[in-house]
């Protein structure tokens, strides 16, 4: 069977070039590659993000970055039996409808299937007229037993419309349903996993444009080494109250073996001649004892490459060992996921997290010249003025000890968190319909009021912890407010600003 996985545009507030690495599709590609499927990866947003449409959402004003529509249908091979869609994000379900919509006009006898963030956590809205079937969770299995065809029924975590619906294409002649799946308060299972993580093939980064991303980071940000990512594990045990990862890697952590790992790592070099690794794991650092043989490993082969790990290494995770380790292995840009300075917000965001452990490996950092940044949270439910400045003051102390620089964002409420059950039921929410709420951490949007603050006194939090703990970005925002101006900086210097003077 010939499948066809696409990525579609993304919405951004600026016309800025972006990318995407689309590892979860190069997962996918591999996995039904080795079970003897013929696979298409169609990049709409790299392939194309030099193209921008300005568009209106029922809240904002965005562009649509990447290829058309009517492109990515042209680019579908005439000999396809299968489309599959990745949706990343909650907030780009018009994208999807959009989308589908074209597919279906071309290819309406094709099944197509949506996986991802968005169906994961919205099943009952994400499965719409145009999508046959939605993945929740893990995409591989459930892509390769209807690729198989397995009957949907059968398939973990698949769930389909309800209406009678015969697929023409000769291989999938006994894919019909009947039944309607998903029902609005169903409880959703989520599709069974490979737990031997090294039973995955590596991503089939040659049916992705990959030169595309070597001059990029996981942040989007441009890079001046040659740079590709890697996830080495997925899912996390902890259950911080707003992270959105579960609905779809769940809470048991899987890990791939060191030697995996770098013989990866290898092959990335000489392929494609690689001299940065962004690790993209939501918690690499888990088990300390695979962490220590990572290092060491890197450290003996001495590949001649840097890495960083842009989702945040764990602060309960880490020791002066680990760090030295870090810093001889080559690591950079440690991103530490503080997310407040008030041990009270912490206790409420379910961190489980200690602030002086945070001030010690902020300190060994420091003294290594690791020049670690931190991950700091604003307008969480609880949040006082008192608390705010609480953090904020401990934050400064924490820059004195080490901290470089630190990544702000204002608290979102996402589906299917705890976060967001709490602010559901408190009334907190500013909007419900979730789909429609667009989230830019460069452009903060606060989805949360409470008797503590309302819209307003976050932004004048996010501009004060801005003003206090990166001022260089604060005060370039002072000096070119305006939107075309900040656009006619070059993207390297403004990278530069954001990441406190780093290549």
């Amino acid at each position: 069977m010939h499948i066809t996985l696409i990525c579609p545009p993304w919405y951004s507030m600026d016309t800025s070039p972006i990318t995407s690495n689309n590892l979860g599709l190069g997962y996918i590609g591999a996995y039904l590659i080795q079970h003897g499927h013929r696979v298409t990866i169609i990049d709409g947003v790299s392939c194309g993000n030099k193209n921008s449409v300005r568009v209106s959402t029922k809240y904002q004003r965005v562009y649509r970055i990447g290829l058309d529509y009517d492109e990515i249908v042209s680019r579908i091979p005439i000999a396809t039996d299968m489309i599959g869609i990745t949706a990343q994000f909650v907030n780009h379900a018009q994208i999807i409808r959009e989308l589908s919509l074209k597919i279906k006009a071309k290819y309406s006898h094709l099944p197509l299937v949506l996986g991802g963030a968005y169906p994961s956590t919205m099943p009952e809205q994400a499965l719409t007229q145009q999508i046959d079937f939605i993945v929740v969770g893990e995409g591989e299995i459930p892509m390769l037993e209807l690729a198989s065809g397995i009957s949907p029924e059968k398939i973990q975590g698949l769930y389909y419309q309800g209406k009678e619906q015969i697929f023409q294409t000769s291989e999938l002649q006994n894919l019909s349903t009947s039944e309607l799946y998903c029902q609005k308060g169903e409880q959703v299972t989520q599709a069974r996993v490979i737990e031997n993580l090294d039973d995955i093939p590596y991503p089939a980064r040659h049916l992705l444009p990959a030169e595309k991303y070597l001059y990029t980071d996981a942040l989007g940000r441009t890079s001046k080494k040659r740079s590709l990512e890697i996830l080495t594990s997925r899912g996390c045990p902890f259950r911080c109250t707003f992270c959105a990862t579960h609905p779809v890697f769940g809470y048991k952590w899987r890990a791939r073996s060191v030697s995996n790992i770098i013989l990866e790592i290898k092959q990335l070099i000489c392929d494609y001649g690689i001299q940065h690794i962004n690790f993209i794991d939501d918690n690499i650092s888990l088990d300390s004892g695979r962490m220590n043989s990572l290092l060491d490993g890197l450290i003996k082969e001495n590949l001649g490459i840097t890495w960083s790990a842009v989702s945040g290494l764990r602060i309960s995770t880490l020791n002066k060992e680990i760090l030295e380790k870090i810093q001889a292995s080559g690591g950079t840009r440690i991103n530490l996921a503080v997310e407040s300075g008030d041990p009270m917000m912490l206790d409420a965001m379910n961190k489980r997290l200690d602030v002086e452990k945070i001030k010690e490996i902020v300190g060994i950092c420091g003294k290594l010249g690791l020049n670690p940044r931190g991950y700091l949270m604003v307008g969480y439910p609880g949040e006082t003025r008192e608390s705010f400045l609480k953090s904020i003051k401990f934050c400064e102390e924490l820059k004195i000890a080490g901290m470089k620089t630190f990544i702000l964002s204002i608290a979102q409420p996402y589906p299917k968190t705890s976060l967001w059950e709490m602010c559901r039921k408190q009334g907190y929410l500013v909007r419900d319909d979730i789909e429609n709420v667009l989230f830019f951490s460069e452009y903060p949007q606060p989805n949360i009021i409470t008797p503590d603050f309302d819209q307003k006194e976050i932004h004048f939090r996010f501009k004060h912890a801005q003003r206090k703990l990166n001022p260089l970005e604060y005060w370039g925002e002072k000096i070119l407010p305006r939107a075309w101006i900040k656009q006619m900086i070059p993207k390297e210097l403004k990278d530069r600003i954001v990441s406190g003077g780093d290549s």
